[in-house]
């Protein structure tokens, strides 16, 4: 699986119907996770911004109505009004406004900006982002001002992963050790320290019952998720609970319910999730804790059995299907989401599908075969014995009106044929039979014409023969010399004086298909002339 060190992705937070991920390239991809459909897909311009290199989704609306007794109308307008938005960091530093209902940026974040690429966004739902770039600062942007509001610096380690804190106000940034700032004060208040590396995925919640707040991350080369208690004070604090994993993990999910069961999943580089079921007044670092469930993906081939890697999971906050995880799986390019309760009561679970590459092709091929038979041209039946041929004289269109007598017509009958300027009859001409016999391939007609031995006729019928009717009356001759002595005969006159009259067509025709319309005739007249020989000897 081609991938790269970071995974730039996340779930809507509207229950994680739409899905986004931004590959190696910079390019944005949505996903609709109930109907496995690509919504939209977008490559910013590399003048106007550069590559995309950080998400995070965000909900903006009108103003929310003043209080009144109509509470719940008041809610229902302001849900109603609410409108998804992706904020995406470049890599030139600004920070953009992606909509999803135009499919295209809407705005453009004015005032301070990194020195470099941006490598992590968080939105803080009080219409305030957070960023972190390579330059080792912290910028506070306001979506209302759509401008840079403050900023800090946050080095002297390059920053990696931030998360926010809302009870406590308060940004964690993550590269190698986990800092926590006060976003009002931008001041350092908390410092944990425990991973070898740099982290490569973080999250946070927040316990119902006590307000108490946490930090989850992992780091590269690391196989483990740590957890970090904040309460603003303390300097290179060790974590308060370790989970251990058997791969390397680049994304992390956990959710809290009501009565204090927390749900932690980690997406493994082979492909694997991790669930872990806790209590939060329970944490301890006294022991690692292993996964209570591992979800394994297979494909269904029928003669190896493939490792299909998972991308992203979600937990699903559905109140009649509570134990349920949402995940993706394939690649960042060709994805599939499903829905998927886990049997706790086995360590492995293995789902069997279909590699979405496969699914792809197959519906690739359904279009394309589908697209052709709409396309494909049916050659209508026709019976020659029903053909009406029409003469290939040009008719007039005008009506001639015929005052001769019947007297004179009759007297017209008796007169001799007319002859041409060389002395030859017009009526000894079979040229119009030939073309009928030749278009309708009719063999009564076909003898009748070709079975004539006078040369003077056969001169006048093929001088007056259109030129495309000539290579299917040399098929027909070789056929005819292929039967009795009579039709031989009539077909060497024919042969002959074919090659002395179009002589010029016949050598303007390509010399492998001339060889091919000749080699019958060749082949016949060789044959018969060794057969004369030994009749002779």
């Amino acid at each position: 699986m081609s991938v790269s060190k970071k995974h730039v992705l996340g779930f809507s937070s509207n229950g994680g119907k739409l899905f986004a991920v931004i590959d190696e390239q910079g390019t944005l991809r949505i996903w609709d996770t109930e109907t496995n459909a690509l919504k939209q897909e977008f490559t910013p311009g590399i003048l106007e911004c550069g590559p995309c290199t950080a998400l995070t989704w965000v909900t903006l609306g009108a103003e929310r109505p003043k209080k009144s007794r109509k509470s719940q109308q008041s809610q229902q307008v302001s849900t109603a009004s609410e409108k998804l938005y992706i904020a995406l960091g470049t890599l030139k530093g600004l920070v953009v406004l992606y909509s999803l209902a135009t499919g295209s940026i809407e705005r453009t974040l004015s005032g301070d900006s990194h020195n470099g690429a941006v490598t992590s966004i968080t939105y803080a739902n009080d219409g305030h982002l957070y960023t972190v770039g390579a330059d080792s600062r912290a910028l506070s942007w306001s979506l209302p001002e759509e401008r840079c509001i403050g900023e800090w610096s946050v080095g002297p380690e390059k920053p990696l992963n931030i998360a926010y804190l809302p009870k406590s106000r308060t940004l964690a940034v993550a590269s190698r050790q986990i800092k926590i700032y006060d976003v009002d004060t931008k001041e350092l208040v908390e410092t944990c320290t425990g991973h070898s590396g740099e982290v490569n995925a973080i999250g946070s919640f927040t316990c119902i019952n006590s307000s108490v707040e946490y930090v989850i991350t992992t780091a590269k080369m690391e196989r483990i998720i740590s957890f970090w208690k904040i309460n603003k004070k303390g300097r290179n604090k060790a974590s308060t609970c370790t989970l251990l994993m058997e791969d390397v993990a680049h994304s992390l999910a956990c959710e809290v319910r009501e009565d204090g069961d927390l749900r932690v999943a980690s997406v493994t580089r082979n492909g694997n999730i991790h669930i872990y079921l806790l209590n939060v007044d329970s944490l301890s670092d006294e022991k690692y804790i292993k996964p209570k469930v591992s979800l394994q993906i297979a494909s269904d081939g029928a003669d190896t059995v493939e490792p299909i890697y998972a991308l992203a999971a979600h937990f699903v906050h559905d109140a009649l299907r509570p134990h349920e995880i949402l995940f993706g799986y394939g690649s960042r390019s060709l994805l599939q989401f499903e829905r998927y309760s886990p049997n706790y009561g086995e360590k492995l679970n293995v789902i069997v599908r279909t590699d979405p590459k496969k699914l792809y092709t197959k519906k690739q091929r359904a279009d394309q075969s589908g697209s052709a038979e709409a396309l494909k041209m049916k050659a209508p039946l026709v019976r020659s014995k029903e053909v009406e041929y029409n003469s290939a004289l040009p008719i007039s269109k005008k009506k001639i009106q015929n005052d001769v007598p019947m007297e004179a017509r009759l007297e017209n009958l008796s007169i001799q044929a007319t002859k041409l300027t060389d002395g030859k009859l017009q009526s000894q001409s079979k040229t119009q039979l030939l073309m009928q016999a030749l278009h309708s391939q009719d063999k009564a007609m076909l003898t009748a014409v070709l079975g004539t031995n006078d040369k003077k006729t056969i001169q006048i019928t093929l001088e007056r023969l259109p030129l495309e009717y000539v290579s299917s009356l040399l098929k027909e001759l070789s056929v005819l010399l292929q039967g009795k002595a009579a039709n031989v005969l009539c077909a060497l006159s024919w042969l002959q004086i074919l090659a002395t009259t179009r002589t010029s067509v016949l050598m303007s025709e390509d010399k492998e298909d001339l060889r091919n319309k000749l080699g019958i005739c060749l082949g016949i007249a060789e044959q018969r002339m060794l057969c004369l020989t030994e009749a002779l000897q």
